[in-house]
């Protein structure tokens, strides 16, 4: 359809619509539409009526018709035309009808029969359907909650009393609180019994009558519903107290609840516009002997009757009436339409002026005594609770009627009063201030969360649409106070719009179907303040995506009323009028005109106007698109579907194009390129080690779409560049590691004796090339290599030897976490691994926690001056404590996973939930191909044992090979033996029975051999384990023999070897020990226990994928949203991305050093640890005591390296500069090219970037100076 075309069928459209209201509206000048509802209201209505003994003759057919034509094809009655059947309705109407004489046998009966029992029968009611039935003798009282009358006692001040409930709550239960008390059975067409079968055919089993409403206290007990349990426990001891009922206490508290009905009972009649109350109300004062006759009675009949509709669809009862909403929100439309002066408006004006409440009664006054009234109730007469919605509405209306109204004195009150019923969380109920209690849906009656009026999204943005209308008007007066107010009332109102915004980008709604309610308000407000606010812009663009992907394929929008119990509707469902008209009237301040969305949903509009009237005509109304209670009661507002219509198509004809700023959208493609997280792995180990890690680096890049760079030791190079994970040398050779602690295996006393000091040298290096890591943008300064994108981690993955990888994520404020083929964590069950020099737990608890801060400590003495060199002038940080390595880095909650199984090593008592066991993780080498000579080697039936010790140095390896080659002849088996780092002499005769073979895949030759005979490292134990092959290891070093003794316990191997008194004889021994059965059904079960687990690699990354998304920064770059902010702009607040920051500079618009970098995750928050105050005394002891001890040392030329003087004098940098920041400079200006390459045909990137800024830079200064009204609320909003 032609742009033009469309244009003129909208004007058509909106012609037609206002016809149609002009038509409807009533002859004093407001509209009112019957408010539709379920058949509840109107089955209560007969029920009533009958045990009253009132007439019911004159309506018999027309309540008959109305229930009968409501009723579903299965038999059911629903909450709404498009909604299943619900039990608690079709149960009530069930009943109507049976007292309006329609037989069981009835045709439509007998389906209902077969729905209640197909469904869970009368069992399934809700508290309310029970406690009416209770009246009939279908119930039993003592089946469901006490509800003592003495409740209406209780103080205002007290935590729970009658105004701690809603106001809807509250106006129905204290009618509720006399029934209760006097427990009336009235008689059915059947007779009068306390426990009468008059629906026992829709009940499954009518012995579940006498079963209580809530559940056994013992189920709530153990289910820890703690406050539910003592709501029970008090309910059911209040029905053993049976004496209150004939108390004193009980005579005033009955008097006090009359009072309170009489007290709030309208002029007219009404109790609270609602029938419910009514309902109830009149039905208390019956019981309490107020006869038919008399005033309060005859007015209240009267009111219920109005309330009631007759036509030629039969006699029905709507809940309540709407005449202040509807007029208010058609006159908004007719406004917006250009009709403000038109003389049939004034009227409508007239008439809504007239119904401010200004009285000074009202259940608000209780929380709000020096409140200045001004608000507008809901319906006729209803002077008792005005809400702030229908006052906003109105207040909307006579602004548009009038601008100059602003200074009126119907404005003003109005504005007082909804400034003083803001909550203190910055949101907006509806009827009532801090009525927020939740846990009041724990009583025992309460059934349907809905007995206290919290804040609600699509309130609170009613208000900021109203309060920033106010705000931005320019005729009449506001005074300066007033604004102030209005300013710092809206930005907290904003505040709590952006903690309640769901995930999906949009808002729940309460009192509208749902998230399409609540995101239309919210939007509808937020167009006032997005000009002005970055975080209302980022809110906003998160909600206009969500709008954009809820649009159905016809045009339009809908959202099914299921999406408030299944999440996967929300925002689904059939096209409505309503619905489409809140979509459009959200995205028009933000789009153009000619924009696709905005045109599709028009031309839905205009192709469903099909309800006709004398002159005009509007779109159908058979869609419920209102919310009394969520899955309770839903409502019918005819008009939803007309007001908004109207204004949709006024506000598309204006043209009004977005606001003049539009942020830059970059296809998704070149979004996720820049937007990809880089995360570096630190690693320190052997070739095993590095495997897992390379497992973790496969799952991220493959699973999670990171780019990732391990750091790790030159020799690895080929290995990780192999499999396609980019690599960065640190230096470091691990078998010069390996080697010396196999010659000094005993760390602590090593360690204390400076017999370490060599590798002192390179691994410094290690840990300065760590950080170099982080940030170095040249990948191995090879020129054959395309240039990549400028590498800065976002995230740190290491291991813990490492030492710098706290310190690097500190400085780039970014997140950590740890990974462990190791149990290093502190714990009273066995030692710290790495300072077991045999392989045995021979320490009690107490040295076994000591040895983990015995450790740390020594590490600091070693490397802690070095480090806080880094700190100092490398990082450009502060320095830390050795407490803070020996304890505070421990209490930090860092992620810590553990890549080995549980089932071999189970989770400490004293690890925390920061510590995930994520399981072993494994490679298959499928493309292996053995060579022949092996395989033949193989096929010969003997037993076959594999000796592998991985990069472990040994000393005489040709000692070690002649007992090998020894032991296994005289036992008659077969070896293959992996080449080590060690070095095998080539002249050594090998024996027939000997395969010696390079490297090869232990998943492919371990399920070949009978016994795997290793050096106990954490990847040979792993892969021994899996496969379920008998171990004996032969520990070195370090954690090797902590495994030693786990394969002892678990009974998967005989007995350690140790390597320093080895003979042949004791090899023998023990390989013969390994081939006996004894151990081969616990390695079975071990491996199929362990082939169950997910792969401990993808459960690593999982955890680091999830902390990257905790940890990622919520706002955007304020000029291309789809990118992450990265700088700020120290002056104005502005957000930028990498991109935008370069373009800017390289426009001269701004510099660099306007710039200040965004954190990404604060480092500050972790480390707030407060140190026992013993820990602090030892700190300052012991410090004291390694510097007089280091003097010693030196006086005594004994060589240690407590280094608090030569480390100190160590320079990395003659001085500071901030390499992070640099890479990111770099970052952004390759970022920058990469967009203008692929955008080059379609954006004009330079010139939009340098325009939004102009626009958001202006802004800014407005805002801090304070000439531009708006931005005094985003500056709110930034606080």
């Amino acid at each position: 359809m032609p742009h033009a075309v469309l244009e003129d069928n909208a004007r058509k459209a909106l012609d037609d619509a206002i016809r149609f209201s002009f038509d409807d509206q009533k002859e004093d000048g407001h509209w009112a539409a019957e408010v539709s509802a379920d058949v509840t209201f109107t089955s209560e209505y007969v029920m009533f009526k009958y045990a009253m003994r009132l007439d019911l003759e004159a309506d018999r057919e027309d309540l008959k018709k109305w229930l009968l034509q409501d009723q579903k094809d299965d038999g059911s009655w629903a909450l709404s035309p498009d909604l299943p059947g619900n039990n608690s309705t079709t149960t009530e109407a069930y009943l109507a009808l049976k007292i309006l004489g329609v037989p069981r046998t009835h045709p439509q009966m007998l389906k209902t029969q077969n729905f209640m029992k197909s469904h869970g029968g009368v069992e399934k009611v809700r508290f309310f359907t029970r406690f009416f039935l209770s009246t009939f003798g279908l119930f039993p009282y003592s089946a469901i909650p006490q509800l003592p009358a003495e409740l209406i006692l209780m103080p205002s001040s007290s935590p729970l009393n009658i105004y701690t409930f809603s106001s809807w709550a509250r106006s129905t239960l204290i009618p509720i609180l006399v029934v209760r008390h006097h427990e009336p059975i009235y008689a059915l067409p059947n007779g009068r019994s306390d426990d009468n079968d008059y629906l026992d055919e829709i009940w499954c089993n009518p012995a579940n009558k006498n079963i209580p409403y809530a559940p056994p206290l013992s189920k709530m007990f153990w289910g820890a519903e703690c406050i539910e349990f003592g709501f029970t426990a008090i309910d059911k001891l209040l029905g053993q107290m049976t004496f209150l009922k004939h108390s004193p206490l009980r005579d005033l508290s009955r008097r006090k609840c009359v009072e309170w009905l009489l007290k709030h009972q309208e002029k007219g009649g009404d109790w609270a516009g609602f029938f419910p109350p009514m309902h109830g109300s009149l039905w208390a004062l019956i019981l309490e002997g107020f006869p038919l006759d008399h005033k309060a009675v005859l007015l209240g009949l009267e009111a219920m009757e109005r309330l009631t509709v007759s036509d030629d669809r039969g006699k029905r009862v709507p809940p309540t009436v709407s005449p202040v909403w509807d007029t208010a929100l058609m006159m908004n439309a007719l406004c917006d339409a250009g009709l403000a002066s038109d003389p049939r408006v004034s009227k409508a004006v007239s008439w809504v002026k007239d119904r401010q409440l200004v009285n000074d009664h009202g259940d608000w006054r209780v929380y709000s005594e020096n409140q200045i009234p001004g608000g507008w109730s809901f319906e006729y007469n209803n002077t008792f609770y005005p809400d702030v919605d229908d006052t906003a509405v109105v207040v909307m209306s006579l602004l548009k009627y009038d601008p100059y109204c602003i200074s009126s004195s119907s404005v003003l009150n109005a504005t007082e009063w909804m400034l003083g019923m803001q909550n203190p969380d910055g949101g907006w109920g509806a009827f009532d201030t801090k009525n927020d209690k939740l846990w009041l849906h724990k009583i025992p009656f309460s059934d349907m969360d809905s007995l206290c009026d919290p804040s609600s999204a699509d309130i609170t943005g009613r208000l900021l649409e109203c309060f920033g209308m106010l705000l931005n008007h320019h005729k009449g007066s506001l005074n300066n106070a007033l604004r102030q107010r209005l300013v710092a009332s809206s930005g907290r109102g904003i505040m709590w719009l952006e903690k309640d915004q769901h995930s999906c980008g949009g808002w729940w709604g309460r009192w509208g179907n749902n998230f399409t309610y609540g995101t239309g308000n919210v939007m509808r407000g937020l167009v006032y303040f997005s000009a002005s606010s970055l975080k209302v812009r980022e809110m906003v663009r998160k909600a206009t995506r969500w709008f954009e992907s809820c649009q159905n394929p016809d045009g339009g929008w809908g959202e099914h009323l299921r999406s408030y119990n299944e999440p996967e509707w929300i925002g689904k469902g059939p096209s409505t009028s309503a619905q489409t008209a809140w979509a459009l009237l959200s995205l028009q301040p933000y789009r153009p005109q000619s924009d696709p969305y905005l045109e599709k949903g028009i031309r839905w509009l205009i192709s469903n106007q099909n309800v006709r009237s004398k002159t005009g005509s509007s779109w159908p109304t058979n869609v419920y698109t209102a919310t009394g209670f969520p899955n309770v009661l839903y409502l019918g507002y005819p008009y939803y579907h007309h007001f908004f219509s109207i204004m949709a198509l006024k506000k598309y004809l204006d043209g009004k194009e977005q606001p003049s700023y539009r942020s830059i959208e970059l296809s998704n493609p070149i979004s996720r390129s820049i937007n990809q997280p880089n995360i570096l792995l630190m690693v320190i180990g052997s070739r095993g080690d590095i495997q897992v890690f390379l497992n973790i680096a496969k799952a991220l890049t493959k699973s999670h779409g990171y780019r990732v760079r391990v750091a790790t030791h030159s020799c690895h190079q080929n290995f990780v560049e192999s499999n396609g994970i980019e690599f960065y040398a640190t230096g470091g050779d691990p078998s010069a590691f390996a080697k010396a602690f196999t010659e000094n295996p005993n760390i602590l006393y090593s360690a204390v004796k400076g017999e370490y000091q060599i590798l002192y040298r390179s691994f410094t290096l290690m840990l300065q090339r760590f950080w170099k890591a982080s940030i170095d943008n040249e990948y191995l300064q090879s020129s054959e290599k395309l240039p990549a994108r400028p590498f800065i981690a976002d995230g740190i993955v290491s291991s813990l030897s490492s030492l710098t990888h706290v310190h690097c994520a500190e400085k780039l404020q970014v997140p950590l976490v740890l990974a462990s083929l190791q149990p290093l964590l502190t714990t009273s069950e066995f030692p710290n691994v790495l300072t077991m020099s045999k392989p045995k737990f021979s320490a009690g608890r107490k040295f076994n926690s000591y040895s983990y801060f015995i450790l740390d400590l020594i590490n600091w003495l070693v490397f802690g001056s070095y480090l806080q060199n880094l700190r100092v002038n490398t990082y450009g940080m502060a320095t830390v404590s050795w407490t803070w390595a020996t304890y505070d880095f421990w209490k930090m909650s860092i992620p810590h996973v553990c890549l080995w199984s549980p089932h071999i090593l189970p989770k400490p008592v004293e690890w925390d939930s920061s510590t995930i066991m994520a399981g072993y993780s494994f490679t298959e080498d499928l493309e292996f191909t053995p060579p022949t000579d092996l395989e033949r080697f193989l096929l010969v039936k003997s037993p076959i044992m594999l000796f592998s010790f991985g990069s472990a140095s040994l000393a005489n390896p040709q000692r070690l090979l002649s007992m090998i080659f020894e032991a296994t002849a005289k036992l008659g088996f077969k070896a293959v033996i992996c080449r080590s780092s060690s070095d095998i002499d080539n002249s050594l005769f090998i024996p027939d029975h000997v395969y010696i073979t390079e490297e090869i895949p232990h998943s492919w030759i371990l399920p070949r051999v009978n016994g795997f005979i290793h050096h106990g490292g954490a990847g040979h134990t792993a892969v021994g384990v899996k496969n379920g092959v008998p171990q004996l290891i032969m520990p070195f070093y370090l954690d090797q023999n902590f495994w030693a003794v786990k394969i002892k316990q678990l009974r998967l191997g005989p007995p350690p070897l140790d390597r320093r008194i080895l003979t042949t004889e004791r090899l023998q021994s023990s390989l013969e020990d390994l081939l006996s059965r004894k151990y081969k059904a616990s390695c079975d079960n071990m491996a199929s226990r362990v082939s169950e687990e997910k792969d401990g690699a993808c459960v690593a990354a999982e955890t680091i994928s999830r902390v990257q998304r905790c940890t990622e920064t919520a706002a955007g770059c304020s000029i291309i949203p789809s990118l992450r902010a990265q700088w700020k702009h120290t002056a104005s607040g502005i957000t930028l991305s990498g991109a935008a920051a370069a373009c800017l500079v390289s426009e001269e618009v701004i510099y660099w050093s306007d710039l200040e970098s965004k954190r990404t995750y604060n480092w500050s928050d972790q480390q707030a640890v407060a140190q026992p105050a013993l820990l602090r005394l030892m700190g300052k002891f012991i410090a004291l005591i390694c510097v007089l001890l280091s003097a010693i040392l030196q006086i005594l030329r004994f060589s240690t390296h407590l280094g608090f003087d030569k480390l100190r004098t160590v320079r990395i940098a003659d001085e500071f500069c901030d390499p992070v920041r640099q890479a990111k400079i770099d970052q952004g200006v390759h970022d920058l090219k990469y967009i203008k390459q692929e955008t080059r045909e379609q954006v004009d990137i330079t010139r939009r970037v340098v325009e939004n800024w102009s626009i958001l830079h202006t802004e800014a200064f407005h805002r801090k100076i304070g000439l531009h009204l708006q931005t005094n609320i985003g500056k709110q909003v930034g606080r």
